[in-house]
């Protein structure tokens, strides 16, 4: 017999005795309830799995979300898109034009941006966001009827403050209507309402622009008033979103994961739900801005750029680059959400800022040599890779921040944060950008270009050194297990 047959039959031998019977059934016993428990186990996850996915309510929700955030977003894009034609009718500098697009803006978006904090926390999110979008687009109209810089700048400031309740109420219903498993993709749809909101900015902008001229008027049918081109778009932006403070109210609110809609929570504890994670929310809040002013930088010249150097009329800037900004950065910001979900998932948060680490490594190029290409269709092509990766950088940092904020709090730390992005982006990067072109480049005629490559090369870097710094601080073995409290899940 052979050995191998041999072994075989002494282990047949030895379980078929009578006092290893009993340790067999026992064992197969054990082995049977095992398979049962695993089995009842995985049911049971995926049952749980079911039913934390999102309702269909929800997803329209993100939906009108993502309009109303393109709705603001249609008048930031149009003003950069009409510098021309406004500083020839109001007879401002590049300095007077960049205060208001940035300053005028951002005063009330900031100083209302912390009160909405506080409003969103105890009341209904709906309703401050029906009340601002409407706020916002009587002010839009307002800026439109303007005829003086006086009144233009103060028109501004009302878009500012309506539009200050757009990011703290729409992040504070996000939070509490998906988890951490669909919180990236959710935060993604409704950062396209930028993209979507810049692109029909710029292409609405630049055809009314085609069609009537940058120095054109349009005569009003029955009423005969004559209204310059610039005037129209604005008009067109503000009365675009009055219809849309309605749709808020088509949607349910999602049940508050943590603090009531009538607790009140003190700034106070804001500061004691974030202890021992301020390092991480201070070098974010960094990081940040400094990628959100490498956009803004970019969207508020690069019309101006286009038409200065490269001699391109206003409504075909309009039509080309709205395309860009509604085509690539959509994409950008969805699969960027996708991506954020995805390394969440495999890598834990510190994955999140290690992705946007990489974007502004692949940033770094376009961002400094868009504007000093030598040929227009290098040029279309640099801004196009530009703006692929640029969006993409929005929907990182914000997802970072709602997936650390304590649900209790979320809507005061969205509204800080939203007001620091946008005193730094909005109101810095401009003047920024102009300054230096006046300064160090002493407004030469490719001046503006080398004011962008400067500040798109320097913004790239410091953004990445300080994801960076906010990935060594999440890395394992720090804080990362003490990040995301239970109310933030």
């Amino acid at each position: 017999m052979r050995p191998h047959a041999q072994a075989r039959s002494a282990r047949e031998i030895q379980r078929c005795r009578p006092e290893n019977r009993g340790r067999n059934v026992e064992r197969s016993l054990s082995n049977e309830i095992a398979h049962k428990s695993r089995h009842r186990r995985k049911r049971r996850m995926k049952m749980e799995q079911e039913a934390d996915r999102p309702a269909p309510a929800h997803w329209w929700m993100v939906g009108v979300l993502c309009l109303v955030n393109a709705v603001a977003f249609i008048d930031r894009a149009a003003l950069p898109l009409l510098v021309q034609p406004i500083k020839r009718d109001l007879g401002i500098s590049d300095t007077m034009m960049s205060l208001l697009i940035g300053a005028a803006f951002i005063i009330t978006y900031a100083i209302g941006g912390f009160l909405v904090g506080v409003l969103v926390d105890r009341f209904s999110r709906r309703r401050i966001l029906g009340i601002g979008i409407a706020a916002w687009g009587v002010s839009t109209i307002l800026c439109g009827s303007a005829t003086t810089y006086a009144g233009l700048f103060l028109s501004r400031c009302g878009v500012g403050a309506g539009e200050a309740t757009c990011g703290p109420a729409s992040m504070s219903l996000v939070k509490d209507a998906f988890d951490t498993r669909f919180r990236g993709r959710a935060v993604a749809i409704w950062a396209m309402g930028a993209s979507i909101g810049g692109g029909i900015a710029l292409l609405a902008g630049g055809a009314i622009l085609h069609l009537v001229g940058e120095n054109g008027a349009y005569v009003v049918p029955v009423l005969g008033i004559s209204i310059r081109s610039w005037q129209l778009v604005m008009i067109a932006c503000g009365v675009f979103a009055l219809p849309v403070a309605l749709l808020v109210f088509t949607f349910p609110e999602p049940a508050r994961r943590s603090a009531g809609p009538t607790k009140s929570v003190a700034f106070k504890e804001v500061l004691e739900a974030i202890r021992g994670r301020w390092l991480v929310f201070a070098l974010l809040f960094l990081a940040n801005a400094s990628t959100i002013m490498l956009s803004v930088a970019y969207s508020s010249w690069v019309p101006a750029f286009l038409g200065r150097v490269w001699k391109i009329p206003a409504g075909e800037i309009g039509l080309t680059y709205g395309l860009i900004v509604l085509l690539l950065s959509t994409t950008s910001q969805l699969s960027a959400g996708f991506l954020v979900d995805l390394v969440y998932r495999r890598y834990g948060l510190p994955g999140v800022p290690a992705l946007g680490i990489a974007i502004c490594a692949l940033i770094f190029l376009p961002a400094v040599l868009a504007p000093a290409a030598g040929s227009i269709s290098a040029t279309w092509l640099l801004l196009a890779a530009f703006n692929l990766l640029a969006a993409s950088l929005f929907t990182i940092g914000t997802s970072t921040i709602v997936h650390l904020s304590p649900g209790s709090v979320i809507g005061k730390i969205t509204a800080v944060h939203f007001a620091w992005v946008g005193i730094t982006g909005t109101a810095v990067a401009p003047t920024l950008v102009a300054v230096i072109a006046d300064r160090m480049f002493e407004g030469t005629q490719s001046a503006l270009g080398s004011a962008l490559s400067t500040v798109g090369g320097a913004l790239a870097i410091a953004g990445g050194l300080c994801l960076l710094a906010v990935y060594w601080q999440m890395r394992p073995g720090r804080v990362v297990s003490s990040l995301i409290p239970e109310s933030a899940r």
